[in-house]
């Protein structure tokens, strides 16, 4: 299996399995239990589907255009986070998110380096 495929199912797989089970996600992620915490994961769990479709459905030079879009995307969510802890978010659970996303976003550098040393 390449190398950004072993990256990829890392990073987005976990994700795009909350969609079905949004529920377990929202006691990990610290969120109150309820639909509105419920839809909240199933989108970020619908975008990381999107991103591993797009991902393995695409050639090498489209392909690099979805890692960037993806790691743009995990990288606003470190924003995002650091946001949230600012106005208040309780800092575990805060720093569970900014954590989460760095991570998302250094393995998504992983990958397109990756995947741009197997296109050569």
């Amino acid at each position: 299996m390449k190398t950004y495929a072993l990256l990829l199912g890392a990073l987005r797989l976990p994700g795009a399995g909350a969609f079905a089970a949004p529920q377990l996600a929202t006691r990990v992620l610290s969120l109150p239990s309820g639909p509105h915490s419920a839809y909240l994961v199933r989108l970020f769990a619908a975008r990381n589907a999107a991103m591993t479709a797009g991902l393995l459905l695409s050639a090498p030079p489209a392909r690099r255009l979805w890692w960037r879009t993806a790691i743009a995307c995990d990288a606003l969510d470190v924003g995002a986070g650091l946001l949230a802890l600012r106005e208040g978010k309780p800092r575990p659970s805060a720093l569970v998110d900014i954590g989460a996303a760095a991570l998302a976003t250094a393995l998504g550098l992983a990958g397109l380096v990756a995947d741009r040393g197997a296109a050569r």
